[in-house]
């Protein structure tokens, strides 16, 4: 195998796996989008500080009730998902030469900052409600 086969072999893998990913990320939270409400509630209620031994700490004014707000966020992340996700997938039929895109590098690039951003859109958020795994 070539180098530049090699190369198209691993970016369709890699696109391909990271778009079957959010693309079930995405049918998970539309399919159970109000269990997805309750989750990113407790994150934002900061409910996992309040657990035994509870922490106290200045973070909790960062807190927020609203259920409205709840669904909001997760009607956010969802769109993101989804955009990313037809963005990956759009990249990968490009690159197999499938796609009528000039292109196909540019596309590839530009799905998979959605997809990062996606991702940190999670990452900064959750971090801002201080909520991480345990331990």
């Amino acid at each position: 195998m070539s180098l530049a086969a090699s190369l198209l072999l691993f970016k369709l893998i890699l696109l391909a796996g990271l778009a079957l990913w959010i693309s079930l990320i995405a049918f998970n939270n539309l399919v159970a989008f109000r269990n997805g409400v309750f989750g990113i509630g407790q994150i934002m209620r900061m409910a996992p500080l309040e657990q035994a031994p509870a922490i106290q700490t200045p973070l909790l004014a960062r807190r927020i009730e609203s259920h409205l707000l709840h669904r909001a966020v997760l009607s956010i992340v969802l769109f993101a998902e989804i955009f990313s996700a037809l963005l990956l997938w759009s990249a990968v039929a490009a690159l197999a030469g499938a796609g009528l895109v000039a292109d196909p590098v540019a596309l590839a690039n530009l799905a998979l900052s959605a997809f990062m951003a996606t991702c940190f859109v999670m990452l900064i958020g959750g971090s801002w409600f201080a909520s991480h795994p345990p331990g």
